[in-house]
């Protein structure tokens, strides 16, 4: 008769004796850490927690006819508006044991380390994520100061689609709305979420299209989409709105020319050891920054698009 050796778990985990526990060294995370704002906009330094700049604009054209001998005139002359974003303060903390960083870990040799990193990691994905939905708030210190992202800035060429469906011609209208709206701006990225990417991917015009003649197998991934008014790389983003069906409204979009889009940084990313807490170290990683946008007109897009995937 076979005896059962009551060796594991039912689970195949070992429950004691002699059997050794095999712990492979390594930590897998695949949380996302795709920050496609953050890189893309230059970085200046601020020395406010409001920060402005200013904006101007010419004179509607027109056709400027003058009798013979005119008098001078004087004209109402226009002087530049100030614009403004607020600094917002980003900070995570951390505490690790005496005990955690003395002992043997697998996957990391310093608890501390690790974590540190972690919330490095966290902090950057934040401010990605405030760049794009960050609503504009400041008052007394018990408000907390928030940036102005693209979605709540944007205004002269951003539209809620109402339940628009995203086809070629829908797109192509938004980036015309960028010459209609009198700017000049030639916007050549776009921000969209993983529904309007596969939209995006099913235009059918004027798109570069890579064909492996052997297999012949057509690539349908378009990461540059060339229309009448200049090429428009596509840049997927997690952090604009996203509406978990395939047909539902509720999905943005966001194109710009990054050249007038710049992240102002009052305090650079930082990491600080903290005093001791018994027998424990903390640390916080923080940073200060701001959202600026040379003017709104060189963003546009809309929210509340339905994705086109026939």
């Amino acid at each position: 008769m076979l005896l059962t050796q009551q060796e594991f778990t039912t689970g195949g985990r070992p429950q004691g004796g002699s059997i050794r526990e095999l712990l492979m060294d390594f930590v897998e995370n695949v949380s996302p850490v795709d920050r496609p704002a953050l890189a893309l906009f230059r970085k200046v330094k601020v020395t406010n927690t409001y920060v402005e700049w200013q904006e101007d604009t010419l004179a509607a054209r027109g056709y400027n006819a003058q009798i013979e001998g005119a008098d001078a005139s004087d004209p109402a002359l226009t002087t530049p508006s100030r614009v403004f974003n607020h600094v917002q303060t980003f900070a995570k903390w951390g505490k690790v044991s005496d005990v955690q960083r003395a002992v043997l870990h697998a996957g990391f040799s310093d608890a501390y380390m690790y974590q540190e990193k972690k919330k490095v990691e966290e902090n950057l994905n934040d401010i990605e994520h405030a760049l794009h939905r960050g609503s504009a708030a400041s008052g007394d210190t018990n408000i907390v100061r928030q940036l102005g992202g693209l979605l709540n800035i944007l205004t002269t060429n951003f539209t809620n689609a109402c339940g628009i469906t995203l086809t070629e011609s829908v797109f192509n209208d938004l980036v015309q709305l960028f010459v209609d709206n009198s700017t000049d701006v030639r916007p050549s990225a776009v921000f969209v979420n993983s529904w309007l990417t596969r939209t995006i991917s099913q235009y059918s015009t004027n798109v570069t299209r890579n064909v492996n003649a052997s297999e012949r197998l057509q690539e349908l991934v378009i990461e540059r989409h060339t229309s009448d008014f200049g090429d428009i790389f596509k840049y997927y983003s997690r952090d604009q709105l996203n509406t978990g069906a395939k047909t539902a409204s509720g999905k943005s979009i966001v194109i710009l020319d990054p050249d007038f889009f710049e992240t102002g940084w009052l305090q650079p990313l930082i990491s600080e050891e903290l005093p001791r807490v018994g027998l424990s170290t903390r640390f916080q990683v923080s940073a200060m920054l701001t959202l600026i946008y040379r003017t709104q007109k060189a963003g546009g897009g809309g929210i509340n698009f339905v994705p086109y995937l026939p």
